[in-house]
């Protein structure tokens, strides 16, 4: 995955980001992130975040470059939303994606 420097996350092959996932499936997300404008006061440039699952690891704070994160679905199915909650730069506001945990 990829959190781009026009503050918008990409899936290879996708033409709008969407993560399906199995419940309960651990994956390990390699996530490449890029200098949007503006930094955190941990110089992070993105973080992605599902506010609802925050509890479960979703919380991630992204450096520059490449970093690998594992993280578990929840059990319940149904479609969540993944956002930067980093000041990234000009489109933060639009910076999201869907998270989709189905069988």
């Amino acid at each position: 995955m990829l959190a781009d420097k026009d503050n918008i996350f990409r899936v290879p092959g996708q033409s709008k980001p969407v993560m399906t996932v199995r419940p309960g499936e651990t994956m390990v997300l390699l996530i490449t992130s890029h200098f949007g404008g503006e930094k955190s006061h941990d110089n992070c440039v993105h973080s992605f975040v599902v506010k609802k699952l925050r509890d479960q690891g979703w919380d991630l704070r992204l450096k520059e470059g490449t970093e690998e994160f594992t993280v578990t679905a929840p059990q319940a199915t149904g479609e969540y939303l993944a956002e930067c909650t980093v000041k990234c730069g000009r489109g933060h506001d639009d910076m999201n994606m869907k998270v989709i945990v189905k069988n």
